[in-house]
């Protein structure tokens, strides 16, 4: 027959036909408690030894019923003190696992952030890319700009020289009539700083300032408008100043026939000025090169005074080798530059840089922001998934915690059947068992 101790719950198999009497009595191994075992049928003469139903508790196995007296009742600390002691030999051993809380919490981080992640990805990579276009349509547009004033700039001295050319006074080739529009061409257009006619033969007929008159006949500009050139160009150092300057020509045409040459200059350095306006922040860069990689204009006046050849310049060194447009390159100090190079209507080499990092500096701006802000969602995204996965895996926690001790015989624990999800109808199940065991154990007693 088995005797179940109605104080832990442990299951003994007792041997009726060695119990002496009606009844016999035996202390419960693990708690103490004092059972009493009544005999079914006749009368047996001794208690066979107690053993427990399941073997994997040895310290029972050898347990034997005793007749003793029941003693002076224990106090109910005492009483709780032992199932204190005996509870953890009912529980589930503790160990490491992937707990429900855990698996809640990868799950939503992973659905919410996987996407989220893949989102800002693609999207910041799109921004990233339309925005360098547009940091090098900037460099383009920036670039046709300044060819566009310098073509201007340039063609406008060429038709005032054009207009003057073509004045009566000036075809006369009279020294006496030309100085007077020559003089007033410097009033008019300052930065026309120089205007001279000279004769066939190379020398100077007349000129704006007070200065003796010049042989020019070894000068480019001379010989390629005396052989029919309509236009011709040249930078010359000039003698007094030892500056660079750049002279314009154009034929003086009397009857069809070139009787002199009309040529004013302008110093380089006011060249340069046309392009100041764009300096590209703290590393920005324009300067202008002729065909043979002398500096033009520069935003280093020693390079245009030294007329510097900048051939080996990598903008300079692409545009030769037919290359037109953007341009990237490593600077001297190992910093990346974007460039963008061009040729103007004379010819000439228009090249703008900047470096990289500055160029794309509202990019790197707005990335700044975005993994700010990417940062800040999965923070809040953790938080959301910590507390919902705590807040779904706790009554859980609870509930098993609950069973463990329904287990070993407490049967008073406290279960909140609240909620109204399915975990509060998991609640009302342990609930109705904890309240179905309660039940038998009285009928068990009452049954006795």
């Amino acid at each position: 027959m088995i005797t179940i101790c109605e104080e832990c719950g442990k299951k003994y198999r007792i041997d009726a036909d060695k119990i002496s009497g009606t009844e016999a009595k035996f202390k419960c191994k693990d708690c103490g408690h004092l059972i009493t075992v009544s005999k079914p049928l006749a009368a047996p003469e001794a208690v066979k030894d107690a053993t427990p139903v399941f073997p994997k508790f040895p310290e029972l196995d050898n347990a034997k019923a005793v007749e003793k007296e029941p003693g002076p009742p224990q106090p109910p600390e005492a009483k709780k003190a032992d199932k204190k002691k005996i509870r953890p030999a009912f529980m589930r051993p503790p160990k490491i696992r992937f707990g429900l809380t855990a698996k809640l919490f990868t799950m939503m981080i992973i659905v919410s952030l996987v996407p989220l992640s893949m989102f800002w990805g693609i999207t910041l990579k799109q921004t990233r890319a339309r925005m360098q276009t547009d940091a090098k349509k900037h460099f383009n547009q920036t670039s046709i700009s300044i060819a566009k004033q310098i073509d201007e700039w340039l063609d406008n001295n060429a038709r005032i020289l054009k207009t003057l050319a073509n004045m009566e006074d000036i075809i006369s080739m009279n020294r006496l009539r030309q100085e007077p529009l020559l003089q007033v061409i410097h009033r008019v257009y300052p930065w026309i700083y120089f205007t001279a006619t000279i004769d066939t033969k190379g020398m100077n007929i007349a000129r704006n300032d007070d200065r003796p008159l010049l042989d020019y006949s070894n000068t480019n500009f001379f010989q390629e408008v005396i052989g029919g050139k309509p236009i011709a160009w040249q930078i010359v150092t000039e003698e007094s100043s030892k500056n660079p300057a750049f002279f314009f020509a154009v034929p003086i045409i009397r009857h069809d026939e070139i009787v002199g040459v009309v040529a004013n200059a302008v110093r380089l350095s006011d060249i340069s000025k046309l392009m100041t306006f764009w300096g590209g922040d703290d590393t920005g860069t324009a300067f202008l090169v002729d065909q043979k990689g002398k500096v033009i204009a520069h935003k280093m006046t020693n390079y245009v005074l030294q007329q510097k050849s900048l051939l080996q310049h990598p903008l300079v060194a692409a545009y030769r080798n037919g290359q037109r447009g953007a341009v990237l390159f490593t600077g001297e100090g190992g910093n990346s530059i974007l460039g963008h190079v061009r040729g103007t209507a004379l010819g000439w080499i228009l090249a703008i840089q900047q470096e990289e990092k500055e160029a794309y500096y509202i990019i790197e701006q707005l990335l700044s922001y975005a993994y700010l802000l990417l940062a800040v969602t999965i923070v809040f995204v953790f938080i959301i998934a910590w507390f919902s996965g705590r807040a779904l895996s706790r009554p859980i926690i609870k509930l098993t915690d609950a069973a463990d001790r329904i287990s070993v015989g407490e049967l008073d624990v406290e279960i909140d059947t609240n909620r109204k999800d399915e975990i509060g109808d998991l609640a009302e199940a342990v609930a109705r068992m904890q309240d179905s065991i309660r039940l038998s154990i009285e009928r068990l007693r009452q049954r006795r």
